[in-house]
């Protein structure tokens, strides 16, 4: 638990402890509580022995010998705080209150043995519940350190899917400027020069979402270099709704849709164009991704379309997005659902 909360439970626990239970009983019966009379003096000891040997008992034996090894250094430490117990209560209570108050808590004819015997069993009582408030706080320190772990492991497997599309851009992009190069094409430098943006934009946005507005941008930067490889016009539309241009989106989004159009689809037909569209609804950002299939796919599949559903599943909760993929009349469509930011 944190501090606050750990402060938070004792303070209830111990108000419900030491008054709680009584003043309620109290209450429930129509007699009203005497709070002056719970701040009396011996009252004031039992208060402080109480509160000190729990405390003692969950920070210190509990914490710093629980999980130690050998198992007689957790017995020894318990004895230790008992033994603690019984000379500080004795200390207050019958050497030092009789000094103070002309009485101490027990009766003077009360025997060594019966009083080492009679907080044995009180000192036990204190230690246990200190031993419970150390087991909440385990857990809850246990559960955090969970949480984290899991949030260490998703925020590194994103990267990894992440870091997976970059070099996969980079060599596609790559082989089609050398494409360029080699038939000593005039936007050779163009084509560098886009090339140089996009690795900007993959490098520095990786670890926080951006504007769809810059996403599409690289999708376009992406189908420019592409068109100047390609002895005739690729056909696509980009259509994006004022409203959504500002949403924020994870990097890399829109990419896999668009390499995947590129390399199964057919962005020769003017009639079935590759078309991208994003619309806001409400709190949702509805993109839909749309071409036509080429009659001659290529022989090797990719990652990229498996990939961007992995990250989706990462980063959004099952009821916070919807991915759904489907072939019809030879196009082929992706509907894309997340939350707005």
């Amino acid at each position: 638990m944190s501090q606050p909360a750990v402060l938070l439970s004792y303070i209830i626990f111990f108000f419900l402890y030491f008054f709680g239970f009584g003043w309620m009983g109290n209450t429930n019966a129509g007699i009203a509580y005497n709070w002056q009379k719970q701040f009396e003096a011996f009252d004031i000891t039992y208060y402080s022995y109480t509160l000190l040997t729990v405390l003692l008992a969950h920070f210190f034996v509990f914490r710093k010998f629980y999980y130690a090894r050998p198992r007689w250094k957790l017995a020894l430490a318990i004895t230790g705080l008992l033994v603690f117990y019984i000379v500080f209560r004795y200390l207050l209570e019958e050497v030092l209150m009789p000094q103070l108050v002309g009485t101490g808590n027990y009766r003077p004819s009360t025997t060594i043995r019966f009083y080492i015997i009679d907080n044995i069993y009180f000192g036990s009582i204190k230690i246990f519940i200190g031993f419970v408030f150390f087991l909440f706080d385990e857990l809850f320190r246990q559960h955090r350190q969970k949480v984290e772990l899991l949030e260490q492991h998703r925020k590194a497997e994103l990267n990894f899917l992440q870091a997976q599309m970059n070099p996969h851009f980079l060599f596609n992009s790559l082989n089609n400027i050398y494409s360029l190069a080699y038939e000593q094409h005039p936007q050779t430098a163009t084509a560098v020069l886009k090339l140089s943006d996009m690795m900007r934009y993959v490098t520095y946005e990786k670890e926080k979402n951006t504007s769809l507005e810059k996403e599409t941008g690289y999708i376009r930067n992406l189908l420019e270099i592409e068109q100047l490889r390609r002895d005739y016009k690729l056909n696509y539309r980009l259509q994006v709704a004022e409203e959504a241009t500002a949403c924020q989106v994870m990097p890399l989004l829109l990419f896999p849709l668009a390499e995947n159009a590129i390399k199964h689809g057919d962005l020769a037909d003017p009639l079935y164009p590759f078309i991208i569209t994003a619309e806001k609804t409400g709190t949702k950002l509805k993109l839909t991704v749309a071409n036509k299939i080429n009659s001659r796919p290529p022989a090797t599949g990719g990652v990229g379309l498996k990939n961007l559903q992995r990250r989706l599943e990462l980063s959004f909760r099952p009821e916070e997005y919807s991915f759904i993929a489907g072939q019809k009349d030879n196009i082929f469509t992706v509907q894309l659902l997340i939350p707005v930011f």
